[in-house]
């Protein structure tokens, strides 16, 4: 949230005390809020999900009422297939009514699994979502995935 907020980004993030601090320093709790403007009149209301499972109660109220779903899997987990289908599973009804977008992070410290690779599972599944390698630190690399949610939703927005 952080990346891409225009405006300083409401989270929840504590100290992690699992597993989780192996990764990093801290984990989100309920949620992030965030806003990007796209123009003068418009902008996106940015909601982030905490990825533990522990904190599924904040899946469903943060997505109730979305209007699509951006996933971002990290490269470097023990099994990011494995989270790709419990991410899918846990957020089927969301999914079912709304577009999703990947995006696959630290790809550049582990390659594997490739952007192809997901894309294949995913057409197991019968779901064609556009995935993206990116840096979720870098703007532009995470405005990238809020535009392609955008133009899932209305293909005729111009960029």
């Amino acid at each position: 949230m952080g990346s891409i907020s225009d405006i300083e980004p409401v989270t929840t993030d504590a100290t992690a005390s699992d597993m989780t601090l192996n990764r990093k320093g801290y984990t989100t709790v309920a949620m992030d809020y965030g806003v990007l403007y796209l123009d003068d009149k418009t902008k996106v209301h940015l909601y982030g999900t905490p990825g533990r499972e522990r904190f599924d109660f904040m899946w469903e109220i943060l997505s109730n009422g979305g209007i699509g779903m951006i996933l971002l899997l990290d490269n470097t987990r023990p099994n990011p297939i494995k989270d790709l289908q419990f991410f899918i599973n846990a957020f089927k009804d969301l999914i079912k009514t709304a577009p999703l977008v990947i995006g696959v992070t630290k790809t550049d410290i582990k390659p594997t699994p490739s952007t192809e690779t997901y894309a294949a599972l995913l057409e197991k599944f019968e779901m064609r979502p556009p995935i993206f390698e990116i840096d979720s630190r870098e703007k532009e690399d995470v405005k990238r995935l809020v535009l392609a949610l955008l133009f899932s939703i209305d293909p005729g927005l111009e960029g």
